[in-house]
């Protein structure tokens, strides 16, 4: 198993051309929240804006269309009921994340299978939280031309996977993945998350207890969105990702005794600026 280094981070994390503009770092749609979990779609797109995502939209419930209006005023919004719409915005943004906060309804299960439908090559389709709980249940193929980003928690992977969390070792974890889509890229959230891809297992030296906190795995989402968006689909810039969100709770939780996904959320544009710097 392979250790992340920090070397990463100086690697993806790329200095802003002078002459670039909004359209140069990335249209990312996130299909997410619901009535009763409006705060999942808020921390993944913040996530996704504050990390640096040129164009970010939301694709969600009406009612949290003013919530998030007056939170992340940078995000655009579409309900997600309007299935042309719908449809349109997954054509037409190279990063999809659905997931946080979503529910497990059936308005929730037609939106996975329309993004794992509709997704193509060229495009990158992140599957977390409620999504994976429906793939789960529903028994939905995890199949599409795009890049597949699945990021459950051990908890969601038993259910994925049907491996006890004891037995969540990398030669069953692999052997599961093979099974699900043996292209896709599992991060699995844990004490030192793990990151997955055909015969490739790496691990970060970084977290802590006081990131265990609702959110805080949307807010790794909205991330890892904004990220794929700006410097490409790759393992290198989904380990930076992962990464920079654990750095940043360590740094945070020396002096704090629960790390807020919002804190992590509101240093990310500095923690970039600083790894941009070193080359």
């Amino acid at each position: 198993m392979e250790k992340i280094n920090k070397n990463v981070l100086n690697q993806v994390i790329a200095q802003r051309d002078p002459q670039s503009y909004k359209g140069n770092y990335g249209k990312i749609l996130i299909i997410a929240g619901s009535t009763q979990f409006g705060g999942a779609s808020i921390l993944c797109s913040s996530a996704a804006v504050n990390s640096g995502a040129g164009l970010v939209t939301v694709a969600t419930t009406p009612e949290k269309f003013t919530a998030i209006n007056v939170r992340i005023p940078e995000a655009m919004t579409i309900d997600y009921h309007q299935k042309h719409d719908l449809a349109q915005a997954i054509q037409n943004n190279e990063v999809i994340a659905i997931g946080p906060g979503l529910g497990t309804s059936s308005i929730a299960k037609g939106l996975v299978k329309a993004a794992l439908r509709l997704t193509t090559t060229h495009q990158t389709l992140i599957l977390d939280a409620s999504a994976l709980t429906l793939i789960a249940q529903e028994k939905i193929p995890v199949d599409t031309k795009a890049n597949i980003v699945m990021t459950p928690h051990q908890g969601e992977w038993q259910r994925l996977s049907h491996l006890p969390i004891n037995e969540q070792i990398p030669e069953n974890n692999f052997k599961q993945l093979q099974s699900l889509n043996s292209q896709a890229v599992l991060i699995l959230k844990k004490h030192l998350s793990e990151i997955y891809y055909q015969d490739q297992v790496f691990q970060i030296q970084a977290g802590n207890p006081g990131m265990a906190t609702g959110g805080m795995g949307d807010t790794l989402t909205g991330i890892m969105a904004g990220f794929i968006g700006q410097f490409g689909y790759s393992l290198e810039t989904i380990s930076a990702a992962l990464l920079i969100h654990s750095l940043i709770a360590d740094k945070l939780y020396k002096d704090n005794y629960v790390v807020l996904p919002s804190k992590i959320i509101s240093k990310l544009p500095k923690y970039m600026k600083k790894f941009s710097q070193i080359k």
